[in-house]
């Protein structure tokens, strides 16, 4: 639902509220009952309403990967049945407007290049709090570049296809490169295939309040596919990937953070 219209209904709700109470008050005085238990009944149900609309606002402002400079993430799992951990670690920051770029270090998926893997270094562009871009490479400071520019009106800074994250809301959304979006086999493209409250007890240096929902998204080819378990506020809890041919598995669960 769209916050404004949720503020108008709750606003307009208040106010039939407030008119009913008096009448209500009115008829019960006149039956006998204690005007002060009608009215702390009313003052319970007015505080229950008002905490649904707090929590209703705060789950919907919370960014899906909290990006201040220092901010970590630590994983722990297993890659073809061996143990393995890796960190998500937010290098540098930069921000323009409602353009937030991060430089991050880490992703789970660098264990999947063997023994001998390496950490990668990474681009994360968040617009706002609606879209999240995963570049690479020399893309990294092309974006750097026009950013620091101030005479760049920050167009083309990314495409479609490095679209990672939008905001989300329930099962069946779908978003990513607009071109594979109508494809029928549900491959190459994100779909949300879940949504349920999370309870983040067994996260190590978590200090933010609930209440939090848990996104589970996939994404899937021809040859592997790649389930994120997101929560908005913390980031990327669980990193899954399978391949269909050659064995590779790999679980990694978020279990220590650092997020400012």
């Amino acid at each position: 639902m769209n916050e404004n219209l949720f503020l108008t209904y709750f606003k307009q709700y208040l106010i039939k509220s407030i008119y009913f109470s008096i009448e209500f008050f009115d008829k019960m005085e006149k039956s006998g009952l204690k005007k002060s238990i009608v009215i702390n009944v009313f003052f319970l149900v007015f505080m229950m309403v008002s905490i649904s609309s707090c929590n209703y606002k705060t789950k919907n402002h919370l960014p899906l990967i909290p990006l201040q400079k220092g901010n970590f993430w630590k994983y722990r799992g297993s890659y073809n049945d061996k143990p393995v951990t890796c960190n998500i670690v937010v290098n540098d920051i930069l921000k323009k407007g409602n353009l937030t770029f991060a430089l991050m270090k880490g992703f789970p998926s660098d264990i999947l290049g063997g023994e001998d893997w390496e950490t990668t270094s990474w681009g994360l562009l968040a617009v706002g709090n609606e879209h999240y871009y995963k570049v690479s490479g020399p893309r990294i400071d092309s974006i750097r570049t026009i950013m620091l520019n101030e005479k760049s009106v920050q167009s083309c800074l990314v495409t479609d296809s490095d679209l990672f994250m939008e905001a989300l809301n329930d099962t069946g959304q779908t978003f990513g490169e607009a071109a594979q979006l109508t494809r029928n086999d549900g491959n190459y493209f994100w779909r949300v295939t879940q949504k349920h409250a999370y309870e983040p007890s067994s996260i190590k240096g978590l200090k933010l309040m609930g209440p939090f929902d848990r996104f589970t998204l996939n994404y899937q080819t021809v040859a592997d596919d790649i389930t994120l378990d997101i929560v908005p506020g913390i980031g990327i809890v669980r990193y899954r990937y399978c391949h269909h041919g050659t064995p590779g598995e790999l679980d990694m669960k978020l279990v220590d953070v650092g997020i400012q």
